[in-house]
């Protein structure tokens, strides 16, 4: 059975706008990946940046570069990618926070079933995946932006934010995330409601803040009393509750018991990054004081902390569901606290969907909705708010 010509001609066009930026994000991240590698003598372990705080000796190997000290969290992702399906004893000998690391499980299984199981092929499968979720990604942020009626060069954006660089650099699970958001998003969008509800399932169990974009997406919809299409968001979120229960069963705590302190007075965070930027406070949390430019990363803290605002604000104006999504997101970002921004290589990754859901708030903007499809205006249907701001 053949497509209908309208469908064959619809797709050549989209391939047609969608090739050169996908070209461009495939052939940088090949350089970058290049880069990054001949760093450690091209060896693919020395990106996940091993340390050996732990005695996780059972995962290494003669190849396995592994340096003094705590190490960063890539590491974590090796050792789940080991050993998915949480069958090793006793994992709080090679895992800091074990619940709270086995929550984030869907990064280490895509890396462990592309190795096909084998140990000695994960390091390359975590780049891979990882790699793979930047083109996957880059292609959904083309067909979001193409459906909001927006140029397609915005979408290189998205492949060079800063959630995607850094985890694609340090073997993260922001990548592979952040990928499955956007590929929740373009299903929405289309009015792929359940299909859009499980990528975004998937999202949660790879990072679980994802959580916030079907939620906002479900309560908008309960709030317009479609319980059926709002079910497609919030019914799928029972995978990762029953995920979070099997944890608990087999390690005895909850993911959420173990998570790290991360949130605290609001603003706190990027106060204290401000303050040790500025010389207002010596440095409380054992990190480095900065020894190049300042002023770079100082407008950086001062336009996030200004998206947080507009986040928190934009619901007087708008109460479409983009702009709930936003508020979801800006309120989880007041509250992070100093060990999210100790650095930015910290905080440009955790605010990672902080600055997506700002981006797609601009390109929702209601001066903007005579250009967009009907599919994307069932997302926008309160519009302004009668005599709001």
């Amino acid at each position: 059975m053949t497509a209908s010509p309208s469908r064959s001609a619809a797709l050549s066009q989209w391939i047609r706008q969608a090739w050169p930026p996908a070209l461009l994000v495939i052939v940088a991240y090949l350089a970058i990946t290049m880069v990054v590698l001949r760093t450690f003598d091209y060896n693919p372990t020395g990106p996940i940046r091993i340390g050996d705080m732990l005695p996780a000796d059972r995962f290494w190997t003669d190849q396995t570069l592994v340096q003094p000290g705590v190490g960063y969290d890539g590491q974590w992702f090796f050792y789940l990618a080991h050993d998915p399906l949480l069958l090793t004893p006793e994992p709080e000998t090679f895992l800091d926070l074990p619940a709270y690391r086995y929550a984030r499980i869907v990064y280490p299984a895509l890396a462990w079933a592309l190795a096909l199981g084998q140990p000695a092929a994960i390091p390359w499968s975590l780049l891979a995946v990882n790699l793979l979720a930047v083109l996957a990604g880059t292609l959904a942020a083309l067909d979001i932006v193409r459906q909001l009626r927006a140029n397609r060069w915005l979408a290189v954006g998205y492949a060079f934010s800063p959630p995607v660089l850094i985890g694609v650099s340090a073997s993260l699970a922001e990548p592979t995330a952040l990928a499955l958001v956007a590929a929740g998003l373009a299903l929405a969008l289309r009015g792929r409601h359940w299909a859009s509800g499980l990528m975004l399932m998937l999202a949660v169990l790879a990072r679980e803040p994802s959580i916030l974009v079907p939620l906002g997406f479900g309560l908008y919809l309960l709030a317009r009393w479609n319980w059926r299409q709002a079910t497609a968001y919030l019914l799928p979120l029972g995978v990762p509750v029953l995920w979070h229960l099997s944890i608990l069963l087999r390690l005895g705590t909850l993911p959420s018991a173990q998570s790290p302190t991360n949130f605290g007075v609001p603003f706190g965070g990027a106060y204290y990054r401000l303050g040790l930027l500025l010389g207002w406070h010596a440095p409380m949390l054992g990190e480095p004081l900065p020894t190049v430019n300042i002023w770079p990363e100082v407008v950086i803290i001062l336009t996030s902390a200004a998206i947080i605002l507009i986040g928190l604000t934009k619901v007087l104006e708008r109460r479409d569901a983009f702009a709930w999504i936003l508020w979801l997101q800006a309120a989880l970002a007041l509250g992070t606290g100093p060990f999210v921004w100790a650095d930015l290589y910290s905080y440009g990754r955790v605010l990672g969907l902080l600055y997506f859901a700002f981006a797609l708030c601009l390109l929702t903007n209601p001066r903007r909705s005579v250009t967009r499809p009907t599919s994307v205006s069932e997302w926008t249907i309160w519009g302004r708010v009668p005599g709001g701001v």
